[in-house]
């Protein structure tokens, strides 16, 4: 069955994808403003650091309410939250009154909404879909993401060209206007789930957790799984987010060089979510796999855009990179939502986003030091070829592990060691 047959799924995606381009909308905003009032690159890291260590600090937490609360009514919340603080922003810069300090709290009350509305979207999902289209279900999402990645970042830059935040910041609202009509009628499946703690919130908070995370250890597909999560975005996401260093740095494209390296990682982005949302098995074991030979293929296209100097050929190994890289977030998210209960989902989903956002931006920032100690192309061939290595590593490790013990008292094999 298709995910999209299920008519609250494809209501769900058509809210979301106007809420999607809201949000690349806001984030091209936000860091304009910084810039506009500062005038400092530090700056306006800053701000979007705001924007995203809520997800590594709270996301957690998070996590564990999505367990205990009714789902839609969690996304209208986080949802209303982020009108409302987008609207206060809007109405100090039209005043005159947003100065950078009530820019960064602006952005960290945006990014403490978004951290909280990340394990919700993550566990709403799967109650829209039955199980064997779940796998789909995530793909068409990767391609709902993809798909605002390269349109909302152009229309916020048509819109502050011409009329200025002002314009673009509305229009972010208007984009959340259809995702909360969406949430008000959606039909959420109503199917019994374990009973969550009767305990008080935050005194129950750390055993949640620890039973939560403790079942993504236990679980073998899991665990693989979120080890994979933490090699792509380490591996797969984190040169894709230093593309700016990466166009101008070496290749000397300038700013028309990194939007088309953009447009070309996020069209390769989109394929292979369109590729995914064809297929029709729903077997976690074989999502990990793909997303273990997708990583090694983003490690390979690494090792070899560090050894071009073509700008056309650079463009197409962008693609390519974006098409590894969705491939293995997509194939392991999918593996870890085909694993999970109803019970644990927001809190292992919340550990997958924490491994997926951390990992990144972890990685973006090793990757970036490597790149001012050993050059561009130096950092990327030493990503690249580590990660080969690594993967290679594992994946006899894991072989070994897999292989059974020899019988004991059997024959020694002529190959055992016995000399002739």
């Amino acid at each position: 069955m298709s995910a999209l047959a299920s008519p609250s799924f494809r209501l769900y995606v058509l809210g979301a994808f106007f809420a999607l381009n809201g949000l690349w909308i806001q984030r091209v905003t936000l860091a304009w403003l910084a810039w506009s009032l500062t005038g400092s690159a530090a700056w306006v890291g800053a701000v979007a650091g705001a924007l995203y260590a809520p997800t590594l600090l709270a996301g957690p937490v998070f996590g564990v309410l999505a367990d205990r609360i009714d789902l839609r009514r969690g996304a209208l919340a986080t949802q209303s939250l982020l009108a409302l603080f987008t609207a206060a922003l809007l109405a100090l810069w039209s005043a005159g009154a947003l100065g950078p300090g009530g820019l960064f709290l602006s952005a960290l009350a945006i990014g403490v909404v978004w951290s909280a509305h990340h394990p919700i979207r993550m566990a709403l999902i799967p109650r829209l879909v039955p199980p064997e289209a779940l796998a789909q279900a995530v793909a068409v999402g990767s391609i709902n993401f993809n798909l605002s990645r390269m349109l909302g970042p152009a229309l916020a830059g048509v819109l502050l060209a011409a009329s200025g935040a002002e314009a673009a910041l509305a229009a972010n609202l208007l984009c959340l206007a259809p995702f909360l009509l969406m949430l008000l009628i959606l039909r959420v499946d109503a199917a019994p789930r374990a009973a969550p703690s009767r305990a008080p919130f935050w005194r129950a908070l750390g055993g949640d957790l620890r039973e939560g995370f403790g079942f993504a250890l236990r679980h073998p597909t899991i665990r693989l799984a979120m080890l994979g999560t933490a090699a792509f975005a380490l591996i797969a996401r984190a040169p894709l987010e230093i593309t700016a260093a990466i166009a101008d740095g070496a290749f000397s494209a300038g700013a028309r060089g990194l939007g088309e390296a953009t447009s070309a990682a996020g069209f390769g982005a989109l394929l292979a979510a369109a590729a995914l949302a064809r297929r029709r098995g729903s077997d976690p074991t074989a999502l990990v796999r793909i997303g273990a030979l997708s990583l090694a293929g983003a490690a390979a296209l690494g090792v070899i855009l560090s050894a071009t100097s073509a700008w056309p050929l650079a463009l197409l190994l962008f693609a390519a990179m974006g098409f590894c890289a969705s491939t293995a977030g997509v194939g392991f998210q999918s593996a870890v939502q085909l694993s999970i209960p109803d019970s644990h989902r927001g809190r292992v989903m919340s550990l997958w986003t924490l491994l997926g956002i951390g990992g990144a931006a972890v990685g973006a920032a090793l990757l970036g030091l490597a790149g001012d100690l050993l050059g561009v192309r130096g950092a990327l061939a030493a990503l690249g070829l580590g990660g080969l290595a690594a993967l290679s590593v594992a994946t006899l490790a894991r072989r070994f592990d897999a292989a059974p013990p020899p019988r004991q008292g059997a024959p020694a094999s002529p190959r055992s060691g016995a000399s002739d």
